[in-house]
């Protein structure tokens, strides 16, 4: 008699739910990450156009762009801007908490940092 080969029933469900909740957190996972990319993206433009720009401009500048980009976790207030001879630095740090299920989260922290241009400065 030959031995039996494949998946069982059990077998197949507890992969599914491996699968199924993989899949669930890689979909929370994408628009915290899509909208850090969008961050960095809208700080290296605006430090490389706006390089030393009053900071008044620099924040304004992030704004438009932050409601292109579809960025709702940082305000312009949060942006930690230094203009000195080597140029404009803009940079900053903040966190995204992902709800997972119950009162378990994902908490996400973030840090970019942008050079750009020459030196001016307020």
């Amino acid at each position: 008699m030959r031995k039996q080969k494949g998946l069982s029933l059990i077998n197949l469900m507890a992969w599914g739910i491996i699968l199924g909740g993989g899949l669930i957190l890689g979909l929370k996972l994408v628009p915290a990450y899509t909208e850090y990319f969008g961050v960095k993206s809208a700080l290296k433009g605006i430090a490389k156009e706006k390089a030393g720009a009053p900071l008044g401009e620099i924040r304004e500048a992030f704004e438009r762009r932050a409601t292109i980009e579809n960025i709702q976790s940082l305000t312009s207030e949060d942006l930690d801007i230094v203009q000195d001879q080597s140029g404009t630095t803009i940079s900053v740090n903040y966190q995204r908490v992902i709800p997972l299920m119950g009162n378990a989260s994902l908490v996400l922290d973030y840090s970019v940092e942008e050079r750009g241009g020459s030196g001016g400065g307020e």
